[in-house]
């Protein structure tokens, strides 16, 4: 068994104030996502990016779900950004929020997720969801 991460879900530019579905994998169509390989699921990163100087996100929320995992539901709280002038994001570097999870995972049991912005009238933020896995 190895340790291997892989994007897992993506989406960017929408405007999403109610639960909504992301892209899976680094491709740009929405749906569910298959682990490559049987094992578990040990961390969930949540990447959230400005894509323009006038990009915002205050907060915000992923949920990803599996009917096999108890529980079945994890919701993951994000801290977000103002506008994003230059320089961007916390002096250049990348925000990301890092959840552990340990979940059984197999490549016929899709994972869902879902992203949402509650209340900050986000503007082009960018969303990956990238999961490190033992195979």
């Amino acid at each position: 068994m190895g340790i291997y991460t892989d994007q897992m879900f993506n989406l960017s530019g929408a405007v999403v104030t109610t639960l909504t579905a992301m892209n899976f994998g680094v491709g740009s169509t929405a749906g569910a996502y298959a682990p490559q390989l049987n094992g578990r699921l040990l961390k969930v990163s949540c990447i959230l990016v400005p894509q323009a100087a006038t990009s915002l996100a205050q907060h915000g929320r992923v949920e990803l779900s599996q009917t096999n995992w108890k529980p079945n539901l994890f919701r993951f709280p994000l801290a977000g950004f103002g506008l994003a002038t230059a320089p961007q994001l916390y002096g250049g570097s990348i925000a990301v929020q890092d959840f552990p999870v340990d979940m059984p995972v197999q490549t016929d049991w899709a994972i869902t997720g879902q992203v949402v912005y509650p209340g900050t009238a986000p503007v082009t933020p960018t969303i990956l969801v990238v999961g490190t896995f033992s195979g």
